[in-house]
């Protein structure tokens, strides 16, 4: 039977937070990932995921799930998924501009309900500022949200992003290559990354549904 969806496994995480070890692994979405986005977008709800949140904060996630998963399905993106117990926890797109790269969308996805993987943005953080670094970028740039659920403004000023600009109802911010490589090191002491050398492609349909 012809497999529709590839991913490559890239790299296996661990970190430690309140005492809680979490393990997550790192893959690399492909173009032949059509099936199982299509899978994943119909099987993430995040109202029912998440019961605890209001009515408009569940819909603000869920607009940016299935934004990620649909520039997630355009070739010129680079996409990261993180997955643990079998269970996807993060998706990532990017885009490289030139010597830019701008950081399209990152989405936390409930692993149970009411509950998110611990450091599972923050681990694929991690991958997307070792890309830039591989890349010898020069920034990478992102535009955040003002209205959602959490204050996205201090998350990212924490992983060293800058206010630069503002453009409808989003506050653009940027992170120079110093403070590329001064997160990665910082990241790289939280988290244990340890990449896949020969690593192979994976149904993660068969993995995860």
């Amino acid at each position: 039977m012809e497999v529709n969806f590839k991913a490559r496994h890239i790299a296996v995480t661990q970190n430690k937070f309140k005492n809680v070890l979490t393990k997550i692994d790192i893959y690399e979405l492909s173009k032949r990932d059509k099936n199982f986005l299509e899978n994943l977008k119909q099987s993430v709800n995040i109202s029912a995921m998440m019961p605890e949140l209001s009515e408009y904060s569940s819909k603000r996630w869920q607009k940016v799930f299935d934004y990620g998963v649909q520039n997630a399905l355009l070739p010129d993106y680079k996409s990261y998924i993180a997955v643990t117990q079998n269970k996807p926890c993060c998706l990532l797109t990017c885009i490289k501009n030139g010597n830019i790269l701008t950081l399209d969308s990152i989405c936390d996805i409930p692993v149970n309900k009411n509950k998110r993987a611990n450091f599972a943005g923050s681990t694929l953080f991690c991958e997307l500022f070792k890309f830039a670094d591989e890349l010898k970028a020069k920034a990478i740039e992102l535009f955040a949200v003002t209205d959602g659920e959490f204050d996205v403004i201090t998350k990212y000023k924490g992983k060293g992003f800058k206010e630069v600009g503002a453009q409808n109802g989003y506050i653009k911010m940027s992170c120079n290559k110093f403070k590329i490589k001064e997160q990665l090191s910082e990241l790289l002491s939280k988290i244990t990354y340890k990449p896949v050398n020969k690593s192979q492609e994976i149904d993660l349909n068969g993995l995860i549904f």
